[in-house]
């Protein structure tokens, strides 16, 4: 089999996040409408513009940071998930030992903000869970590999790859 695998999971941008990019390059325009007032108006009419700037220029932020796709990349001793932001950035989510999975299955209960998420949407079909120590806490990771990486996991983790959901731990 193969050394080292690499697969991209592409992540759709919703339209609620489309909106933030909306809003913030807005708040940023109609700021300066707030500068022109403090200059020719009065000057305390630059904190409007100094508020209005930071709200504009948060909501752009979120926007640029949101994840545009996730790269597995699977080695015989670790599995790396890499996040690409809308802006092209690339940062490591997660490096995660194999040595260190407890099981991995199908995913079979909610999603919730202790779960590092590495995938489209969680409710979709195929969406597995790792099940790992870190800190001496059990965290779950939530991703889609495919065909050939749950191939290759399943030869890596060996007995503690679960072909059947039910048979997880779940946290």
């Amino acid at each position: 089999m193969t050394e080292q695998y690499s697969q991209t999971v592409e992540v759709s941008v919703t339209s609620k996040t489309k909106a933030k990019q909306w809003i913030g390059i807005a708040a940023t325009l109609f700021s300066l409408g707030f500068l022109m007032v403090t200059i020719f108006v009065a000057w305390y009419f630059v904190f409007c513009f100094l508020a209005i700037l930071a709200v504009g220029v948060t909501y752009i932020h979120f926007y640029n940071v949101t994840a545009k796709e996730y790269t597995y990349e699977l080695s015989p001793t670790r599995l790396v998930i890499v996040k690409k932001d809308l802006m092209g950035r690339q940062r490591r989510v997660l490096l995660l030992l194999l040595e260190d999975v407890q099981s991995i299955g199908l995913m079979d209960a909610l999603a919730d903000e202790s779960d590092a998420v590495a995938c489209n949407a969680v409710h979709d079909v195929g969406v597995y869970q790792a099940l790992y120590k870190e800190n001496d806490r059990t965290r779950r990771l939530l991703f889609a590999p495919d065909d050939y990486m749950l191939a290759l996991l399943k030869d890596r983790v060996g007995e503690k790859f679960c072909e059947d959901y039910r048979e997880t731990d779940v946290i």
